[in-house]
């Protein structure tokens, strides 16, 4: 059958008539290929972050959870070298920060100028939307309580409670809604999370700490 959206494939900047952009639309199927991640605010003082790692004997295991600044950490999934042309960006951004305003950069703030960055990507001739999305976490600089926030591979960001990025993230967010709740403590996260991703990635054997990294992050 004829794909009606290939003449509009060629370009980020070209619309097609479903008023779609064709190549963002790729570059989330790009990003849906990586490894899952979950981001999961337990409480006020406390986040949860999660990415499913590659285990292999041979292989030294990559941090699947990078920090960006003094807790402020981002998971991002996708192509590996879009993620890290990100993480770098999102170190640059927040040193210029501390460089300029001498205090820590907001959670938010950072992902209003990754979501510019990637924004650019899709209407810019010449570049190609990045083929990662990112999930940030962090802690209010007013009031330190716990902030999480998604950003698409198109640059739109928004705040949340609990997100997916990643392999099965249509299913493991459909979990998340029915299962998650605020007030949750660490080790029953823990379990939730291993649950949720086992079942939503269509492993036969459950899923441990040794194939899904986890971090806690806990305010000052």
């Amino acid at each position: 059958m004829y794909d009606s959206r290939v003449p509009y494939d060629k370009s980020a900047a070209i619309w097609s008539p479903d008023g779609e952009l064709v190549q963002l639309s790729y570059a989330r199927k790009a990003s849906e290929r990586g490894a899952a991640a979950v981001g999961m605010i337990l409480d006020d003082k406390t986040i949860l972050l999660a990415g499913e790692t590659l285990y292999d004997p041979l292989v030294i295991r990559p941090d699947k959870i990078q920090e960006i600044d003094k807790n402020l950490f981002v998971v991002a999934s996708g192509l590996s070298t879009d993620s890290n042309l990100l993480i770098g960006q999102a170190r640059l951004i927040a040193q210029q920060h501390r460089l300029i305003y001498g205090e820590k950069i907001s959670v938010r703030a950072l992902a209003s100028r990754l979501g510019d960055l990637m924004a650019r990507h899709t209407i810019a001739g010449g570049l190609r939307p990045f083929g990662t999305a990112l999930i940030l976490a962090g802690f209010s600089s007013v009031d330190n309580e716990a902030q999480l926030f998604f950003v698409d591979n198109g640059g739109s960001f928004f705040a949340v409670n609990a997100y997916a990025a990643g392999s099965g993230n249509e299913r493991v967010i459909d979990a998340l809604r029915k299962q998650y709740k605020v007030g949750l403590d660490v080790e029953t996260a823990k379990k939730l999370i291993l649950e949720i991703m086992t079942s939503a990635l269509g492993k036969k054997e459950p899923l441990t700490e040794k194939e899904v990294e986890v971090h806690i992050l806990i305010t000052d």
